[in-house]
């Protein structure tokens, strides 16, 4: 059996938890599963044993909850049991092999980007231990890059919005009731003279971005690109259908979550998410003020797209 997880990370590096494990988290076989259960089992207390076929896993709930993604063969399990079974440096322990850091690390890159829908809570909780593991020096070793591609795969099976078409149909279909005109958002948060994604937009489109300008910005002005995306979305999708339901600093931090995560993708999204420390504190305390006080002002049209 292979322990990953918390458990895992607080055995290779302790100084890498700033919380106490609280769960076990197993790859096994479906063997090492059924022997752990008429022989361990027992510590835990099982109120609760079911499997999740779909994800082939089997969860315990008892005085500890237990998770054990059961090995198939052909999938990313297999190919991480072999890695680590066969690697020196991996430690054994009384509750199965401990991987590596490097390997703790790239199972928690593969799931960094996962979509949540209402709860952020395992989002910020992998985005924490994601920079600190990063931090101490934890990286995708080569050799694992063949694993982290098939569990990446295995893990994101969601669409992301198609950038290379007009904005009429980036906003098609997208079961948002919008309000006020998208661009004129942009310019009423922007921490700049202009909305800082107009400034690597790429030439001729109106929604797609291009990378090499990106890059080519100065930094304040990349990061203003997640903090007024946020921002926007923040606005569009909880301040505005949902007035007072959350303050202005959760919408921002829980559109930031799904900008670092679903929202977006490719190179804006990696930026996003390694930069999130550096955003977090330049979060934009007066954005929803200066939001309401444009649209009193007549400088926020009302959204005049053509599902209207």
């Amino acid at each position: 059996m292979i322990l990953i997880g918390s458990r895992a990370l607080a055995l290779r590096a302790p100084q890498a938890m700033t919380r106490k494990p609280v769960d076990f988290d197993w790859v096994c076989t479906k063997q090492e599963f059924d022997i752990w259960m008429e022989t361990e089992s027992h510590k835990v207390s099982p109120k609760k044993v079911y499997e999740l076929p779909e994800f082939h896993k089997w969860i315990v709930e008892g005085s500890t909850n237990c998770e054990f993604e059961i090995n198939k063969p052909g999938s990313s399990t297999e190919m991480l049991m072999d890695i680590v079974e066969g690697d020196s440096e991996s430690i054994e322990t009384p509750f199965g092999l401990v991987p590596t850091l490097d390997m703790l690390f790239t199972i928690k890159d593969s799931h960094k980007y996962k979509k949540f829908n209402t709860n952020p809570k395992m989002f910020w909780k992998t985005l924490v231990d994601w920079h600190i593991m990063r931090r101490l020096g934890a990286e995708v070793r080569p050799e694992y890059r063949e694993f982290l591609k098939l569990r990446e795969k295995e893990t994101y099976n969601y669409a992301h919005p198609k950038l290379n078409v007009t904005k009429d149909n980036f906003f098609k279909d997208d079961n948002i009731q919008y309000v006020w005109d998208h661009d004129d958002i942009h310019k009423s948060v922007a921490r700049g003279e202009h909305p800082a994604y107009t400034y690597y937009l790429k030439d001729g489109e109106q929604v797609l971005t291009d990378k090499a300008k990106f890059f080519a910005l100065p930094q304040e002005v990349r990061l203003n690109g997640v903090i007024e995306e946020a921002a926007v979305l923040a606005i569009e999708r909880s301040l505005v259908p949902h007035t007072g339901v959350w303050t202005p600093e959760y919408a921002w931090k829980f559109a930031l979550a799904k900008v670092c995560s679903s929202i977006t993708s490719g190179y804006f999204r990696q930026f996003a998410f390694e930069h999130v420390p550096e955003v977090m504190k330049l979060y934009p305390a007066n954005y929803w003020e200066k939001f309401q006080q444009d649209c009193a002002d007549g400088k926020v049209k009302l959204f005049t797209g053509s599902k209207y």
